[in-house]
């Protein structure tokens, strides 16, 4: 009930702003309650009742392997490295060279060989898959079915409802997507990383993250998308086509 009431209040700018001063008397406000004031007057402004509050679930696969150090850090790593060896010092072989005997002891002949980092899927550049691009994060991007030369790629999202909050939006955005029941994901938080108002379409998004913990996740046949995908921050630019859109991805992600 009070959900709602402060729905209403927000699509009614003046009436907030009334409701406001009166709460804060005939004392000039204070700056604390200024801050209060204007966040209730700019948040009306993107619920005004002629544009849509629009949940969106940024699904992610964290990294699998660590990432390859930055080059600021190998070249750290080497200059140490120069200067150890200024010191180092020639032992002689009885103290360095290992015994037969220690060498069978240690497992030699049977160590550990990691698995390759580029995988099958990083050579056929199959952006469908999970397994490509280990030391990344991926982000799922879905394209809706139909609509003259395939309709654009997106983020899972759907319209708030007036009864719920905007992650439980975006978790309704992501089950309605995928089969969540063969997955396990992790929703960060109940606050939005971050929000953009479309210029072409009257409609605020409010962007939800949310790890993959584990599973494969596949579409829904009733999701209204025909095909997925699971890209990384820079290959964003070649999907999304709305300005605004990749300007706020680029800085949340």
């Amino acid at each position: 009930m009070a959900f709602t009431a402060l729905r209403r209040l927000l699509g009614h700018p003046q009436a907030a702003a009334s409701l406001l001063q009166a709460a804060c008397g005939s004392a000039a406000p204070a700056p604390s309650f200024q801050l209060v004031q204007l966040a209730a007057l700019s948040a009306s402004a993107a619920a005004t009742p002629s544009g849509k509050l629009v949940g969106v679930c940024v699904f992610e696969r964290l990294p699998v392997v660590i990432p390859y150090d930055p080059d600021w850090e190998q070249e750290h790593r080497a200059w140490q490295h120069s200067l150890r060896e200024k010191y180092y010092k020639i032992l002689p072989k009885e103290f360095v060279e290992q015994k037969e005997t220690e060498a069978l002891a240690d497992g030699e002949g049977s160590r550990y060989e990691p698995a390759p980092r580029i995988t099958e899927a990083d050579k056929t550049n199959d952006r469908r898959s999970l397994k490509r691009r280990l030391d990344q994060r991926l982000f799922m991007l879905v394209r809706p079915k139909g609509g003259v030369g395939g309709a654009a790629w997106t983020l899972p999202q759907q319209e708030n409802q007036e009864s719920e909050t905007m992650r439980q939006t975006a978790e309704r955005a992501l089950a309605e997507a995928v089969d969540v029941s063969a997955v396990q994901p992790y929703f960060v938080g109940n606050a939005p990383a971050g929000h953009v108002q479309l210029q072409d379409a009257a409609s605020t998004l409010f962007f939800h993250r949310c790890q993959l913990i584990k599973g494969v996740p596949a579409l829904k046949d009733s999701s209204g998308f025909s095909e997925h995908v699971w890209v990384a921050k820079d290959e964003l630019p070649e999907y999304v086509q709305q300005p605004e859109l990749l300007q706020l991805l680029q800085k949340m992600l």
